[in-house]
């Protein structure tokens, strides 16, 4: 997600906070890093893309849906955080902090697929 991407959703998602904490309501932001099926797909295809994606993660791997972004999801719909409003977590192995969001040309990888 771009740094401009990013701030909108924050300044989006803290107005919302401020609108419905008065009421109990929470609300925060996931902005997520993950290898969706057909990103997996593509990247089983294109080992390379999958080196580039890993290399340009801090953690050193892209993250999962399942095991890395569905926990932060199903806490914050949790009573664990009754007391958290207004933020946006970046559950991306911090890709976030690397200033420049990578992702591939996935139209090209997928012109260089057969019919």
């Amino acid at each position: 997600m771009s740094g401009q991407l990013a701030g909108k959703v924050a300044l989006v998602t803290g107005a919302a906070a401020r609108e419905w904490a008065p009421t109990g309501v929470t609300v925060n932001a996931v902005c997520p890093a993950a290898k969706s099926r057909s990103f997996q797909r593509v990247l089983g295809e294109h080992p390379e893309m999958e080196a580039m994606a890993d290399a340009a993660n801090p953690m050193g791997r892209s993250g999962d849906p399942y095991d890395d972004i569905a926990p932060v999801v199903v806490f914050l719909a949790s009573d664990g955080s009754r007391h958290l409003t207004g933020n946006t977590l970046f559950v991306d192995g911090g890709s976030h902090i690397n200033g420049v969001a990578w992702a591939p040309d996935l139209d090209a990888a997928e012109r260089d697929q057969p019919a």
